[in-house]
């Protein structure tokens, strides 16, 4: 049962279609765990300080009669923002002025007498202190993007005087759940520490928030295409962009058992994918088209061709037949053809590498001309019995493939 269950959870992670944004941010990060912190239940929790002023500064007797001199916010804000262009994370702390100016007071007369020690910590101007944010910058080595999306980013601080300070900062993000794991590691290992910060989501970059995006295809010249449930679900607005233009789309029906959406556009496409009129077969050459990731990894349209390995889905789904190609979250909805460039299959799911590679599933042709039926639009059939070239079989999916996307 628990094997069951574990292939289930990755087959529909790779089902999420959630596309990249360009520039995500999350703010009012506090710490909610880890070594060495004690956690916070809150933003609010977490950003409170307290500062505190001595009757005579220096005399360490005064600690005895200390008072506290402020009490309230010390950040405005604790951001990560996220920057997936120009693969870069950067870490933000905003202290809050009153908190800057209390701890001017406390400070100053210090900063007099040890200037080059206080430089270090805060900047002088006209006798006025001014805590610089502190900003770290990392670079993203990893992105996956499954549910929204884990990034994971690190910068190496080098120490050529102390070797053993030197220290690689680490983070992993997840964009699902506004969690931040943040690691320090250091060959002295009592540097190293672990925190985990909870984060509202702040706002994206205009135009480029988050959308649940796919692939979809044209099947006649009235303007009707085919995508999967999973893409539209939930989806106020669906868009295609055909060939650098927007256009919106109209959803007619849907089959959550198939996994099948029925949409129409305002348009007649330069070319649409016709029926095969044969069952598919094992070791059958397929070709696939569609965009992966979205349109973070590019607009062009992605073509990749396998071979059929089963003629059977997921536990045995006669629907369904088994690829061994990659599907990866955006291609979902994208059609699958034979070397006719007629259609086999609709490509719906595939399973992670985590479990193994080179197993994706596609919904029958079949399938998809009995739902299409039920929708009283009767799909082109060719009887045609010769193998188009690869060009012609480019340009036909070229002409009728399109990124589809929710706003």
């Amino acid at each position: 049962m628990m094997k069951k269950l574990f292939l289930y959870i990755f087959l529909v992670l790779m089902w999420c279609n959630v596309g990249f944004a360009e520039f995500y941010e999350l703010n009012k990060c506090f710490i909610k765990g880890g070594f060495h912190e004690a956690p916070f239940k809150s933003w609010e929790e977490f950003n409170v300080d307290r500062i505190k002023s001595y009757f005579k500064p220096g005399d360490t007797k005064g600690l005895l009669n200390s008072k506290i001199i402020y009490e309230g916010p010390k950040y405005d804000d604790y951001i990560f923002s996220i920057n997936i262009e120009q693969s870069t994370v950067t870490q933000l702390r905003i202290y809050n002025d009153e908190w800057i100016n209390k701890l001017h007071e406390k400070n100053l007369d210090w900063c007099k007498k040890e200037p080059e020690e206080c430089k270090r910590v805060f900047t002088m101007h006209k006798d006025k202190i001014k805590v610089r944010p502190e900003k770290y910058k990392y670079d993203i080595y990893n992105i996956v993007n499954f549910a929204g999306g884990i990034v994971e980013a690190k910068f190496i601080d080098k120490s050529e005087e102390f070797p053993d300070l030197t220290k690689t900062y680490s983070l992993n993000i997840n964009l699902d759940n506004n969690e931040v794991n943040s690691r320090s590691d250091s060959p002295s290992t009592f540097l190293n520490f672990d925190k985990i910060f909870a984060c509202n989501k702040g706002d994206s970059a205009p135009g480029k928030g988050d959308t649940s995006s796919g692939t979809a295809f044209f099947i006649n010249n009235k303007g009707n295409l085919i995508t999967n449930n999973h893409v539209v679900e939930g989806c106020e607005l669906s868009k295609i962009n055909y060939f650098n233009k927007e256009y919106e789309t109209n959803l007619i029906s849907t089959d959550k058992t198939l996994d099948l959406a029925l949409l129409k556009v305002d348009l007649e496409p330069k070319d649409f994918i016709s029926f095969s009129n044969k069952e598919p077969r094992k070791r059958q050459t397929i070709i696939i088209a569609g965009y992966p990731l979205g349109e973070y990894l590019s607009d062009d349209l992605k073509i990749n061709e396998g071979k059929i390995s089963s003629l059977k889905g997921f536990e045995n789904n006669s629907n369904e037949i088994t690829v061994d190609l990659a599907i990866n979250p955006g291609n979902s909805g994208g059609p699958i053809v034979d070397e006719k460039g007629q259609l086999v299959a609709v490509a719906v799911a595939g399973m992670s590498k985590d479990v193994t590679e080179g197993i994706s599933f596609g919904i029958k042709s079949s399938a998809v001309t009995n739902f299409l039926k039920t929708n009283k639009i009767n799909p082109d059939i060719k009887l045609t019995s010769f193998s188009m070239n690869d060009e012609k079989v480019n340009q036909l999916l070229e002409e009728s493939t399109v990124y589809i996307f929710c706003e």
